[in-house]
């Protein structure tokens, strides 16, 4: 039940009621001062293609997640936001990404709350595929949850994407 009030609130304060593009306080295409003014204290990740700054946050109950705001679009706009979970209470460290995920029952515990949150808001994802779901916003974000690899185990992950300027079908991949 707590980890479906987590992510419950964790929905709740992504997106307001009406239909605005982005992750919580930010707007597709914003620039990375605009997100680090709204996020301070974070670490710039700079390689030659794109941009990452990472911070960590809690969100919804959980007190640690890791935010990776990813600037890779046009012009060096923020172009995608991705949430990821680690073992609570142990360390993240920013500068290389990496952290302790949870263990692989709380790891599916928070992946299935996750997806319950994400159908109440949304409806039944547009896509599904074994642990992958995708899900389309009122505003044309697209929202995919899942689970990555990290060190030798895998972290739940949910990534908030700008729509796609040409009707691109999301669930590919999936």
């Amino acid at each position: 039940m707590r980890s479906l009030l987590l992510a419950a609130s964790l929905l709740a304060g992504s997106f307001g009621s009406t239909a605005r593009a982005g992750y919580d306080q930010t707007e597709w295409g914003m620039a990375l001062a605009q997100v680090q003014k709204l996020y301070p204290g974070g670490f710039v990740d700079r390689q030659p293609t794109r941009t990452e700054y990472r911070v960590i946050r809690a969100v919804g109950e959980m007190p640690t997640a890791m935010i990776a705001f990813d600037f890779s679009g046009p012009k060096g706009g923020l172009s995608k936001v991705s949430i990821l979970f680690p073992e609570q209470g142990t360390d993240v460290d920013l500068r290389q990404a990496l952290f302790e995920p949870p263990s692989p029952t709380q790891a599916e515990t928070v992946r299935m709350s996750l997806r319950a949150a994400l159908t109440a808001k949304y409806g039944k994802p547009v896509a599904s595929k074994e642990k992958d779901d995708a899900w389309v916003t009122p505003a044309g974000d697209g929202i995919y949850l899942g689970v990555v690899p990290v060190g030798a185990g895998l972290a739940p992950v949910v990534v908030y994407s700008p729509p796609k300027p040409d009707g691109a079908d999301r669930t590919r991949g999936l």
